[in-house]
């Protein structure tokens, strides 16, 4: 005998209700003939929806004496039956999915209810693969619903011998009127349970792969997806950098929902295969653990890139079933991209999305490689421009590395003008090197056009706003950028940025004790705690922080701030040691001016302070752009040649 659920929950998924307790299997309201086994199997699959059984539980749970000769026939005979009766074709399955030497996968969309599912009870229930609102469709069911109510009072009245009256008529009206408003108020319960999806997470793909080292692909195809549906959707897609975080996580859907602000959740897999590349995806309400949507897409690699296009399309189109607004058709350049290029990409982002000077260097090293693969490979002339603006440590000074980033992302949009991505990249170029304001706020104003849902692009339009003195402004775009991408470090750490700018140090404080009690080794948050400290003159506690930074950075950055701090609180020989150490460790040290021009700040010299700066100003250092906003420059603002500076780069109008 089956081990069954004890519970009289019932699972709805397509025409199908299965109750767990008596383990009966329904289609339109018929009773189906399973045999014990196949009702296991099935109960343990719906149980486990959307998540892989291996072939170990399943023969565990079959024969758990673990006395069976050959249990992979008896397992894959279990399956055949329960397919059958599903009508579910395991080459192209609605329901079970086999994943080869793995085991199997209950992929269709399944609800679980609460009652025994007699068909007079569920026939009002929705059919559970469509989105469309269920008040405007009659489902089959419910007239058997109504048909059976109706045997049910002909059956009573023969039984009681009852002979036809006229008063008769009005009861059988009576139990009509019933059963409609029986039916209305199901109805109306379905418009109810309709889901309005404002906001959408894609979790990180898992990779089945047979073969080991396919992390990068399952990771690539998970961003390219994401931007994706964030192209073509009316709703907020959670970026990246958020949902990377839960790549290892066993946590459930709501929570995970509930932390990213999220009413829906995508989640998924990839296996590849040799040039077999195979995607299943589902849809889920997070917001009460429901799935709404699942499909499965298989291609040779060659084709991928067709295939994603297919998978954000359909999404979109499923999706939009809960929306008021269809998906958004804006009009995209196609180009047939090399196979081996595509995979270099991925490479390239993968190591990109590390955020280490070593992994800026490999993913420059890989973005260039899928270039000469494919010269008309416009994405990767975008990460390669990236890669050139936040190279560390800089192999070229900061003016040519500039200009290589911006013939990068000129290159992109010559290739693909619709990349929003191009278009911020250019915005940061014509503010940090430039000192091109205006150009600069038409460059991010077009990225958001194009890719309103690009975390970045509202980040960086926030910090400029920022650093022109425009606070309501930039901290309306940084909490955009903060919806966006709820768990990004550097977005937290920026957000904080805009109250330090605006000299409201406890709210920086706020933002940059949430990024270290996320990670506590995140250093530029600790280095601008350290410098709020400063300027609410808390000495001891900023070179504290700076102190436990330089034991993990030693470098120009952290030593300067470090010296600053030593500087304005006195101790001045030890900052003028560390300045000394500081010219020792560059042969260049003209790269690092804006660091000398601090630390003279901090020891009272502004002839040295400014002699740093314009060398920062000749060579085109991007840290001058905070010089309007930066408290830590306070002291020289009543000097005219403060103001001089301020002029010739862009930045003395407005606030």
């Amino acid at each position: 005998m089956a081990q069954l659920d004890c519970t009289d929950e019932v699972a709805v998924f397509g025409r199908f209700q299965f109750e767990f307790s008596t383990g009966r299997l329904r289609k339109d309201g018929t009773r189906l003939r399973v045999e014990d086994k196949p009702v296991q199997v099935l109960t343990l699959l719906l149980r486990r929806a959307g998540k892989v059984v291996t072939r170990e539980e399943l023969h565990s749970l079959l024969w758990p004496d673990g006395v069976h000769l050959d249990y992979n026939h008896g397992l894959n005979k279990s399956i055949n039956k329960l397919r059958f009766v599903l009508g579910d074709d395991p080459e192209s399955p609605t329901f079970i999915e086999t994943l080869p030497r793995v085991g199997y996968r209950f992929i269709g969309i399944v609800q679980i209810v609460g009652g025994e599912l007699a068909a007079p009870v569920a026939a009002g229930l929705p059919q559970a693969e469509s989105l469309v609102d269920p008040a405007h469709a009659f489902s089959p069911a419910d007239s058997y619903a109504a048909h059976e109510n109706a045997t049910i009072v002909d059956v009573e009245s023969k039984r009681a011998g009852i002979q036809r009256r006229p008063w008769m008529w009005a009861g059988v009206a009576a139990g009509i009127l019933v059963v409609l408003g029986v039916w209305l108020w199901r109805i109306e319960a379905a418009r109810r349970h309709v889901t309005t999806i404002r906001s959408l997470a894609v979790l990180p793909l898992r990779d089945l792969s047979p073969v080991q080292g396919q992390e990068y692909f399952a990771d690539g195809i998970t961003e390219e997806l994401i931007t994706s549906l964030a192209q073509s959707l009316p709703l907020r897609v959670i970026s990246r950098t958020s949902v990377m975080r839960y790549k290892q996580t066993s946590e459930p859907i709501k929570q995970i929902a509930r932390e990213l602000g999220v009413e829906a959740i995508v989640e998924g897999a990839v296996t590849r295969d040799g040039n077999r590349i195979k995607v299943t995806l589902q849809l889920i309400d997070a917001t009460e653990d429901r799935h709404l949507w699942a499909h499965s897409y298989e291609r040779d690699f060659g084709d991928f890139l067709g295939m994603e296009d297919e998978l954000s399309r359909e999404m979109s189109t499923q999706i939009g079933h809960n929306l008021s607004v269809q998906p958004q058709s804006k009009a995209k350049k196609v180009h047939s991209v090399d196979a081996k290029a595509h995979e270099l990409y991925l490479q390239g982002r993968y190591f990109w999305n590390k955020r280490t000077g070593e992994g800026i260097k490999k993913a420059a090293e890989y973005f260039q490689q899928a270039i000469d693969q494919d010269s008309n490979y416009a994405q990767a002339y975008v990460g390669l421009a990236d890669c050139y603006q936040f190279s560390e440590p800089p192999t070229l000074p900061p003016l040519a590395l500039a200009d290589k980033a911006k013939q990068m992302a000129m290159r992109a949009l010559e290739l693909d003008d619709s990349l929003g991505e191009a278009h911020a990249t250019l915005g940061l170029i014509a503010e940090n090197f430039e000192h091109d304001w205006g150009g600069a706020e038409r460059e991010y104003r077009r990225a958001l056009e194009l890719s309103p849902n690009y975390a970045t692009a509202h980040q960086w339009y926030g910090e400029y706003f920022s650093l022109l003195g425009r606070f309501d402004e930039s901290l309306a775009e940084m909490k955009i950028a903060r919806d966006l991408d709820p768990l990004s470090l550097v977005i937290i750490k920026d957000s904080g940025e805009v109250y330090y700018h605006a000299r409201k140090y406890d709210q920086a404080i706020e933002f940059y004790r949430k990024a270290l009690d996320m990670d506590s080794h995140f250093n530029l948050a600790r280095r601008y705690l350290a410098s709020a400290y400063l300027q609410k003159q808390e000495f001891s506690s900023a070179i504290a922080e700076l102190e436990t930074v330089t034991k993990e950075e030693k470098n120009h950055d952290t030593l300067s701030e470090l010296a600053f701090a030593y500087a304005l609180s006195g101790r001045r020989e030890e900052a003028e040691k560390i300045l000394r150490d500081m010219k020792g460790m560059s042969a260049r040290p003209s790269s690092q001016a804006c660091n000398y021009a601090i630390v003279y700040t901090g020891l009272g010299n502004k002839d040295k302070a400014f002699e740093w700066l314009e060398r920062a100003y000749r060579e085109g250092a991007g840290a001058l752009t905070g010089l309007k906003a930066d408290p830590r420059w306070d002291s020289l603002r009543g000097d005219p040649r403060f103001a001089d500076l301020l002029k010739r780069i862009g930045a003395d109008a407005g606030p």
